[in-house]
């Protein structure tokens, strides 16, 4: 049986740019500012329209750029749509956040909003000034730090460097000059140092490959070495990882952030829950209270400012672990400090 309505229907547009509307203002969308709405030929064009018709409401100048779904936006093109925004909204699979165009945009003072998530998600976790205050708090903790420890009930003991990495904090709204953030995501991350994670991560029944849409049955155990994956161990869900960490065929392997979730409002059961757009959910897992995410594969985004390349961007997230900043509590098994 159905469990929810489907998004399908043009009217649905209306009720959306009323959301849409609620976001934007949380951005800092001001009269005769010039927002461009960026999606693609296969995404819902309801989110586009109902994007621009919240900023003209607000008296924004608003327009909209589509690109072709099977490859990456040319870059003069892109470069193009950008280089006059005030605030860039992009609802596309396109993964913009690593686009040198969306950095120079950044550095001249655009603001950015990646929107992404199906539209219950958005609307449950929709700009909150709460998980605001907690993320930047968090990252305000997390920015010094030199040294990050994960430690778990089930074994985890990963330490990790990440000195002159800043911290970034996400609550889902592109509100200051140069900030970008993912609307439904409330989490605090940093890149760390590459080649120095070391120890065991084990992730523990429950737990989440969200990148996968996929719960753990039996613990799986990761080893890392200078930075890098030297050891997955387990039943099934350890040859899943295996199998798509390896199918990427390059940096893969590499540890590549840290972050930890914000956000009460968060559901952990939300990418098996039966909706009209399955495999929604991945902002959930990340922002979930208290959980705590090592992620594997790149971190060479605009934000992060790493340096691993890969097509692997894998999110193992642990519900219930501990994370010190050196030697400090931060998240005593899974509950914020």
């Amino acid at each position: 049986m159905a469990y929810a309505r489907s998004y399908s229907h043009p009217a649905f547009a209306g009720d959306l740019a009323t959301l849409f509307r609620h976001q934007l203002q949380a951005c800092a969308l001001s009269p005769g500012e010039v927002c461009v709405c960026i999606t693609d030929t296969a995404w819902n064009p309801a989110y586009a329209a109902a994007c621009m018709s919240a900023a003209t409401a607000m008296e924004a100048e608003a327009f909209q750029t589509v690109f072709g779904w099977n490859r990456p936006p040319p870059g003069r093109a892109l470069q193009a749509a950008c280089e006059a925004a005030d605030l860039i909204v992009y609802m596309t699979a396109h993964t913009l956040h690593y686009r040198a165009e969306i950095r120079q945009a950044l550095d001249r003072g655009a603001r950015v909003l990646c929107c992404m998530e199906p539209p219950h998600v958005l609307d449950r976790l929709r700009f909150d000034p709460a998980v605001r205050q907690r993320a930047i708090a968090g990252a305000a903790r997390l920015d010094p730090a030199r040294e990050i420890r994960i430690t778990s009930p089930a074994g985890t003991d990963l330490v990790m460097q990440k000195a002159g990495r800043r911290a970034l904090a996400n609550y889902g709204a592109a509100d200051v000059a140069g900030h970008l953030d993912f609307w439904g995501l409330g989490a605090v991350q940093a890149a760390q140092l590459e080649g120095t994670t070391e120890g065991r991560l084990v992730l523990d029944t429950g737990d989440c490959v969200f990148h996968l849409g996929r719960y753990v049955d039996t613990p799986v155990t990761l080893e890392f070495e200078h930075g890098r994956i030297t050891g997955i161990y387990g039943g099934l869900d350890a040859r899943l990882i295996r199998d798509e960490l390896e199918a990427a065929g390059d940096n893969a392997l590499q540890a590549g952030h840290m972050a930890w979730g914000v956000d009460s409002r968060a559901r952990w059961t939300q990418p098996i829950t039966q909706t009209p757009d399955t495999g929604g959910g991945g902002a959930d897992i990340e922002s979930f209270l208290g959980a705590v995410q090592v992620q594997i594969g790149s971190n060479d985004d605009v934000c992060f400012g790493g340096k691993i390349r890969s097509r692997a961007h894998l999110g193992l997230c642990l519900r219930g672990a501990s994370l010190s900043l050196d030697g400090q509590p931060a998240i005593d098994h899974g509950i914020l400090v």
